[in-house]
């Protein structure tokens, strides 16, 4: 052992002290060397006269020779004291920054406690394999993250070709799946434990780094570009003091955490990297129950610059990244972004927005393009290694920015996920799943050979107990909005909801998503709408559902024709209480709902008329269509609402109606000026909207070919779908007694579901041939002729009577 410098047998906190200037580091040594006592001083009897004689500095430069080699074995006295199998390179300014000097604040003094608490841990000595010592060959590393388990180690060479050579193990370890939850996916990652405690054991001071400073750590080469984990290991060509990864778990406000990254930049890993930007998205987003407003100190310029330094980091290391450490970055930036747009962007304020808002977005608060591009690229070299995790959360990440970016090849990231998450469908987890559906639907890539392997696979679960009710909703959204069908996978989840004691589990956005999604699809499940209605009734109030989820409902109710008249009146009570809440769409959605079930409540009607007509300017033009055409059908006056106003937004948008629209439109020009004498559409408009109402091909039934058949055994002559001059297309007219008879043949498609209640078209078509046409319509409903089977002098006499014969 006498080739070894007298440093070589002292704990790295009584190295520091050797040969230092400052008063506080000769204290420590004092301290310690008081505390050690006889050991120290039997090490000094074996130090060769040489040694005892050379400087402190010459000493610490022997020492670092003596530990250059990665392949020398650890000596038996460093066996049981701490030791960090990856020290990381750390560097010390011996210029102090007069800014940051300045700074005697409360929150400074809390960042040094809390990087105090996080190394407190490792002045204990560590034990490996319980007490035995230490293998000379292979170091223990936990894989990311261990969960606490110390059996969830992994033994990799401490040879560093043999490193280098398994670096895409490392960089693609396994972690854990106890996370279900989306926002909770990104917190838990393994962080090495601390060698030394920089506070207690050194005097230096350590100062960030200016904007125009450089980092030693970064310029003498500390990193080992080819391996992930490079960032953990000493440079022996330095003689810098190492500095353990920053760890955010206790920081409470942004400022804290921006000052700990930046203080430890040089030390700041891919992990540590992205452990960064998660605290940050839940800071602003908060999540965090301890975070305090994201308003920065008085030195808005000083923290913006450090925001940035740590921004380029982050972007100048891409290539050392994991895919673990890639796909959460990528997810808290686009968190991240996400909350911004809901701040409004940049304020031109010192707010930390201002700061996010010039990093991660564009002016026109669009997604930093070039940033988000990069990721993409990174994560398709990278796609092979993705768990399930990964490529879920990349994918949502992307779609909740809206921004999927395309390669020079003409596809886009969302392509190759797609293709890797089919392949590996049964490797995804129900929030996986769901979320990955989600991502895929919102930006409107409805990729068939995904859904249908993602769809199978949860008709492949023997049962659904660990989907959440979140979950359940946006799978079912997510097929519905791409229109992609799977009857297998909606009867599976409908029937799995049915089976539920009670809903009370089910937020109220879930309830929304999920009938309008089954109503979108044309899933037609009667006990899934029934269970849904009757939790919904069973509510005290409906406080707890946004304007936008009530119109959702009924929308869906009136999609499906599933009538249930205590709903519609719960949900009616509740929107009249808050007509100022809604938007252009909700009012549309939901006064067409009510038309179309035929649920009539005119105080629905009129309390909404003067809040309609403030969003004229809003609305698009199916919406235009809709609310006319409601009503017309509830046959409710809105004198504040269809004004000139109304009128000039018809014609400004006459080029983009739909034939449903037109068809709408003409309905109401008739109720507007046939019945109620109001102005109506212009001409031209109004031509446009007759000729498409006239223009469909009228069918003729099997039922109503019998009809017209029994009507002419009786002697009358019926005429077979008969124009009016409103434009409507009576089934038979007939002459009785010099009186035209109209007749009117209903099918089943004529009446809301299976009941006997009949459609508000129909009830509109009666009301106006009779108004505007004075035509008597008389109904043949199909139950009463099926009733009458095959017996022909039943049907004779149940038509004579029909028409008073």
């Amino acid at each position: 052992m006498s080739g070894q410098s007298y440093s070589h047998y002292m704990r790295p906190q009584d190295r520091d002290g050797i040969g230092s200037n400052h008063a506080s580091g000769r204290g420590r040594s004092q301290h310690l060397a008081s505390s050690r006592g006889r050991s120290r001083e039997r090490s000094y009897d074996r130090m060769s006269h040489h040694e005892r004689d050379m400087s402190g500095e010459a000493r610490r430069d022997q020492y670092h020779r003596s530990r250059s080699s990665d392949y020398a074995p650890h000596s038996r006295s460093h066996r049981s004291r701490s030791y960090d199998p990856h020290p990381f390179p750390y560097s010390y300014s011996s210029s102090s920054n007069n800014s940051f000097q300045s700074n005697t604040s409360h929150s400074r003094k809390r960042i040094h406690d809390l990087q105090n608490n996080e190394n407190e841990r490792s002045s204990r000595p560590r034990r490996f394999g319980d007490g035995r010592p230490k293998d000379e060959r292979h170091e223990c590393r936990p894989l990311a993250p261990t969960n606490g388990n110390r059996a969830d180690v992994h033994r990799a060479p401490a040879n560093e070709f043999l490193r280098n050579k398994h670096t895409e193990n490392y960089a693609n370890a396994s972690y854990g799946s106890d996370m279900n939850n989306m926002n909770n996916y990104h917190t838990q990652y393994y962080q090495p434990q601390s060698r030394y405690d920089h506070q207690k054991s050194t005097s230096h001071e350590c100062h960030p780094l200016s904007s125009g400073q450089s980092n030693p750590a970064t310029t003498q080469n500390s990193y080992n570009l080819y391996h992930p984990r490079s960032w953990q290991h000493y440079n022996p060509t330095t003689t810098q003091n190492v500095q353990s990864a920053p760890r955010f778990n206790n920081t409470r406000t942004i400022y804290e955490s921006i000052q700990i990254a930046h203080i430890s930049l040089a030390a700041l890993t891919p992990s540590a990297t992205a452990a960064f930007w998660n605290k940050v998205s839940k800071q602003m987003s908060g999540r965090n129950e301890n975070a305090s407003k994201s308003r920065l100190p008085n030195h808005h310029d000083e923290l913006g610059d450090h925001l940035n330094q740590i921004f380029e980091h982050t972007t100048s290391s891409l290539r050392l990244f994991s895919v673990k450490d890639l796909s959460q970055t990528i997810y808290s930036m686009a968190k991240l972004v996400d909350v911004l747009r809901k701040h409004g962007g940049r304020r031109r304020g010192d707010d930390i927005i201002d700061v996010l808002s010039s990093l991660l977005m564009n002016s026109d608060m669009t997604p930093n393009k070039k940033l988000f591009r990069s990721f993409a690229i990174a994560s398709r070299d990278k796609l092979d290694h993705f768990d399930a995790r990964c490529l879920s959360n990349v994918a949502y990440a992307y779609a909740l920015i809206k921004y999927v970016p395309e390669f020079d090849d003409g596809s886009d990231l969302l392509d190759h996920i797609a293709i890797q998450a089919a392949l590996r469908s049964a490797e995804f987890n129900e929030q996986e799943l769901s979320n990955m559906m989600w991502a895929y639907a919102t930006v409107g890539k409805p990729h068939a050979l995904l859904f249908e392997a993602m769809g199978d696979q949860v008709v492949a679960y023997e049962h659904l107990g660990e989907f959440k009710p979140q979950a359940l909703a946006n799978t079912v959204w997510a097929y519905a909005k791409a229109g992609i069908s799977h009857p297998n996978l909606f009867e599976k989840i409908a029937n799995y909801i049915v089976s539920f004691g009670n809903l009370a589990r089910f937020k109220s956005q879930d309830i929304s998503n999920i009938v309008w999604a089954y109503a979108k699809a044309g899933s037609n499940h009667p006990e899934l709408f029934e269970k849904m209605a009757n939790h919904i009734v069973s509510l005290d109030n409906l406080d707890r559902f946004i304007p936008q989820e009530l119109s959702n409902i009924v929308w869906a109710y009136a999609t499906a024709q599933f009538p249930h008249p205590k709903l519609f009146k719960k949900v009616a009570d509740a929107a009249i209480q808050r007509t100022g809440e809604f938007m252009s769409q909700n009012i549309a959605n939901l006064l067409w709902a009510y038309a179309t079930m035929g649920d009539i409540n005119k105080q629905l009607f009129l309390s909404f008329a003067s809040t309609a007509a403030k969003l004229i300017d809003s609305y698009n033009n199916q919406e235009l269509a809709n609310v006319a055409w409601a009503y017309a059908v509830a046959d409710v006056d809105g004198p504040p609402l269809f004004n000139e106003h109304f009128i000039n937004k018809c014609v400004e948008k006459k080029d983009g109606f739909e034939i449903e629209h037109c068809t709408q439109l003409h309905q109401w020009h008739l109720w507007q000026t046939k019945e109620k004498a109001h102005p109506g559409l212009p001409a031209d408009v109004q031509e446009r909207c007759y000729n498409v109402f006239i223009s469909e091909e009228p069918t003729v039934s099997k039922l109503q070919n019998d009809v017209v058949v029994q009507l002419s055994s009786i002697g009358l002559d019926p005429k077979e779908e008969v124009l009016m001059g409103s434009g409507y297309r009576i089934d038979a007219l007939v002459e009785v007694s010099g009186k035209q008879v109209g007749i009117e043949v209903d099918g089943p498609s004529h009446f809301i579901g299976r009941s006997k209640t009949p459609l508000a078209r129909t009830i509109l078509k009666r009301r106006q041939v009779l108004l505007i046409d004075g035509i008597d319509l008389v109904s043949v409903p199909y139950w009463e002729w099926d009733e009458l089977g095959k017996d022909q002098a039943k049907k004779h006499e149940y038509l004579r009577r029909l028409v008073g014969l």
